[in-house]
């Protein structure tokens, strides 16, 4: 059985309802924000109730293999989940704060959440920002801890992860998708729930290992997904931020529609309108649309005048065009690819500016 989601005394579930939550229903998705900064999603069926689909999703923060901020040991109220009254963004924002206080360890941090979500969108957004409360700089990272619930029950759902679109899918018969927007990811893993994995060096060790698991079949106990991204400098007082996507559909084809659309929403919002100011790492987003024909943009942030240089490679290390080798400003740039003389498959971008270098894989699908 899993943990203490699922106890088995009927007292303990009608207890955990009762936590304060925020709920939003756009008639086609629930999004749920509870304590402790989880996050729940349903699907809204043709009477207007939702379905559970995912059970929890909760941030996880790294700082060393020995000192990962989780849900479960760390996480301590200090903003009850609420909606706020004039939205920043969407027709409804969710917005909680938590700390890592509940056990005094590292990392230190402070770590706010808002969901977002529009009127009859099969969709939501969720922006995560962390702040730094640790006296000295460290390469942190972002990771999530996902625990579906496809079809309200846990256990025998497919689980799937696509590293060219960041998407995590579960399915039974409906499908429900989490795709991350502005952070690449470094790895991902699907895997069978088990008693004990939720310890500091199990969760580093997902998050940093480099692999990815991209499918699995859970059993009876159901599965759960953990992923983390690249290394994020992490400076005392300052804050970073990751934004992910949730969508659901009857069916993979809806799902994935929903995703588009929100990943749309995101770029065209978001993306396009952040402050020269907030960029303070390097960083290269995954190519939209992707898998594409024949056009993709490619987005990327640089936090210091320079020289850049934008190049995309194919599976031989054949440079097959170079976008961009010049001097930039500070800022986040978008750059379109067009691929139309060049055969399906798979390539590379590589991002180089000063001591940096990034490189993201796309796919070119005619």
């Amino acid at each position: 059985m899993k943990k203490f989601l699922l106890l088995s005394i009927f007292a303990i579930f009608v207890i955990a309802d009762v936590f304060p939550q925020a709920i939003y229903n756009s008639g086609k998705i629930e999004l749920t924000l509870r304590t402790y900064g989880r996050i729940r999603i349903g699907m809204v069926d043709n009477l207007g109730a939702a379905v559970r689909q995912l059970d929890r999703g909760s941030l996880l923060y790294y700082m060393l293999d020995t000192n990962v901020y989780d849900y479960l040991e760390d996480t301590d109220d200090i903003m009850a989940p609420d909606t706020v009254d004039n939205p920043t963004w969407g027709d409804v924002e969710l917005i909680s704060r938590v700390n890592s206080n509940y056990v005094p360890k590292a990392p230190a941090l402070e770590e706010e959440i808002h969901m977002y979500g529009w009127a009859n969108k099969g969709y939501g957004i969720v922006k995560f920002t962390v702040k730094s409360l640790e006296a000295a700089s460290y390469q942190g990272r972002f990771g999530m801890e996902m625990i579906p619930m496809v079809e309200g029950a846990y256990g025998n759902e497919i689980m799937t992860y696509d590293p060219a679109k960041q998407l995590f899918s579960f399915y039974k018969d409906h499908y429900f998708g989490l795709k991350i927007l502005d952070r690449n990811i470094a790895s991902a893993h699907n895997f069978e729930w088990y008693e004990g994995y939720q310890v500091d060096t199990t969760l580093a060790r997902f998050m940093t290992d480099g692999n990815f698991s991209n499918y699995h079949w859970a059993g009876l106990d159901g599965g759960t997904a953990i992923f983390g991204t690249t290394p994020i400098t992490t400076n005392p007082g300052d804050s970073v931020v990751m934004y992910i996507a949730v969508a659901v559909g009857v069916d993979s084809v809806e799902m994935n529609a929903n995703m588009d659309e929100a990943t749309t929403k995101f770029v065209t919002n978001i993306l396009d309108e952040t402050p020269v100011a907030s960029i303070t790492d390097y960083k290269m987003y995954q190519n939209y649309p992707n898998p594409f024909n024949p056009s993709t943009m490619i987005t990327f942030d640089i936090p210091k005048s320079g020289n850049v240089n934008l190049s995309v490679y194919d599976l031989l290390g054949n440079k097959v065009a170079e976008l961009v080798n010049g001097h930039y400003e500070a800022g986040r740039q978008n750059v379109v690819f067009d691929a139309a003389k060049l055969s399906s498959g798979v390539y590379f971008y590589t991002l180089r500016s000063g001591a940096t270098t990034i490189t993201n894989k796309m796919i070119l699908s005619k």
